[in-house]
């Protein structure tokens, strides 16, 4: 059905229009590049009733006389209907939907119902009068689906009542008007006084005709004497009168054109020139910002170079301090061993001291019960001295054990004068110095306990002797 309207356009009457000359059609371009910012700017829900408008203001063109009104595609999706972008409306009462019996009247679409809406005419009665010139056809939606229908942006359901509609009024299917998945169309009624009002201007061409015909012949007959008989001289100055009128009407269409196309040229040079000085100022605006953002920039980049510089010479001082802190805590340690090494070796003296007197006791009391005893009982007393020799190393072991408690408090107490060392460098250095001079007494008091030591290992080796010799003694004599 979509074709025959388009077979039946070049039929509607189109207006006489005056021939642009050749400076409009070059300014024409120019005045379309200038318009679109402004349909840029509207929303999408002004562009859809502007579309509406738009096609709702043209006439409508078509010579069935079953057609009573038209659904026109104002949204991508009703345009890209196979169908085609229009629906006839010829029955009573039509369905649209997915899988409805007429095809025009059906949109491919998962979101649009089988049967997805009605829409469809009937005669409505005024109620204040029953007269039957009081009654008159109107045009009525119901909305049968489950996502809904819209009129005019307000959403029909299934239990809502059948909405009227009018010339001009925006459907949509599934969705708002303005979003991306409707199926919106605009409704365009077709008027009776539209046909008779064809007949009547076909009726004026006829009778226009007939017109100019008689006067041509009344003008060819003047004078002469035409067949209709001679033309009057009020018919010929009133002929005068109207071609004047046409005449003064035809320069003053001409004169109005051309003001127009002058004031084209002049919106469309004066739009060129707001254009330039927008670009000029942007531009020079733009060169001011980057003029600034290159200053903020080498500012920016000199600050740097000095943080940067900062925090090398930071860097360099934390390694100094971290290189003193390292020889500090090397010389701390040093000490420590040192005071560790010091204690160490004085304790092992005093070890060696308490033996050396243990051993001397037990010596002198070995060779006093050696003397006294007698030759018969050496062999006794050699079992009881090694007896004892077993308990001298009884009693080193618990020595040497009350010795190492001794040493663990010492090394406590150490730990405590080393915490305190470590606070008070320079009072541990004197104390070094104290400590040597006491090492060196120490040595000393050593060196002549070594030798004493060594006296009386003589002793013990020459008693030792004696032993042997007199247990060979002894064995001999057994």
């Amino acid at each position: 059905m979509a074709t025959k309207e388009d077979e039946e356009k070049p039929e509607t009457p189109i207006p006489s229009k005056p021939s642009p000359n050749s400076k409009d059609i070059v300014s024409q371009p120019k005045q379309n590049d200038v318009s679109p910012p402004s349909k840029l700017s509207l929303s999408p829900k002004e562009l859809i009733v502007s579309a509406a408008a738009n096609i709702s203001s043209h006439p409508l063109p078509t010579n069935d006389p079953n057609v009573w009104g038209v659904l026109t595609a104002i949204s991508n999706n009703a345009r890209k209907r196979q169908q085609g972008m229009n629906m006839l409306l010829t029955a009573d009462e039509h369905c649209i939907g997915r899988s409805v019996k007429e095809t025009s009247f059906r949109i491919d679409s998962n979101s649009v119902s089988a049967v997805h809406c009605k829409i469809y005419r009937k005669r409505v009665t005024n109620e204040d009068t029953q007269q039957s010139p009081n009654c008159y056809t109107s045009v009525f939606l119901k909305d049968t689906s489950t996502n809904g229908t819209y009129l005019n942006w307000e959403r029909l359901r299934k239990n809502s009542p059948e909405f009227k509609v009018q010339h001009g009024d925006i459907i949509s299917f599934s969705a708002p008007p303005q979003h991306e998945l409707a199926f919106a169309f605009v409704y365009r009624e077709v008027l009776t006084s539209i046909h008779s009002a064809e007949g009547a201007c076909a009726k004026r061409k006829a009778d226009c005709a007939d017109e100019l015909t008689c006067e041509n012949k009344r003008l060819k007959g003047i004078g002469i004497g035409a067949p209709e008989g001679p033309i009057s001289l009020d018919d010929f100055r009133s002929l005068q009168r109207s071609n004047r009128e046409l005449r003064k009407q035809l320069e003053d269409q001409v004169l109005t054109i051309d003001t127009l196309h002058n004031e084209n040229r002049a919106t469309v040079e004066r739009h060129e020139n707001e254009i330039k000085e927008v670009k000029e100022s942007v531009a020079t605006s733009y060169l001011d910002q980057i003029k600034e953002l290159q200053i903020l920039l080498d500012g920016k980049q000199k600050e740097l170079v000095e943080v940067n510089r900062i925090s090398a010479e930071q860097k360099h001082a934390i390694e100094d301090l971290n290189e003193r802190l390292s020889a500090s805590l090397q010389s701390c340690t040093e000490a420590n061993e040192r005071m560790k090494s010091q204690k160490a070796s004085i304790a092992e003296l005093k070890v060696q001291l308490d033996e050396e007197r243990d051993q001397r006791r037990e010596e002198r009391e070995k060779a006093t019960a050696d003397l006294k005893a007698a030759v018969q009982r050496a062999q006794f007393e050699a079992q009881e001295e090694l007896q004892r020799l077993s308990d001298v190393y009884l009693k080193r072991e618990t020595e040497k054990k009350e010795v190492i408690n001794k040493l663990e408090e010492s090394l406590r107490k150490s730990s405590a004068q080393v915490e305190d060392l470590v606070s008070k460098l320079e009072d541990t250095r004197q104390k070094l110095v104290d400590s040597d001079n006491k090492v060196r007494q120490l040595e000393t008091q050593v060196c002549e306990e070594q030798k004493t030591s060594a006296n009386t290992r003589k002793k013990v080796e020459e008693l030792e002797h004696e032993i042997k010799g007199l247990r060979k003694e002894l064995e001999t004599e057994k």
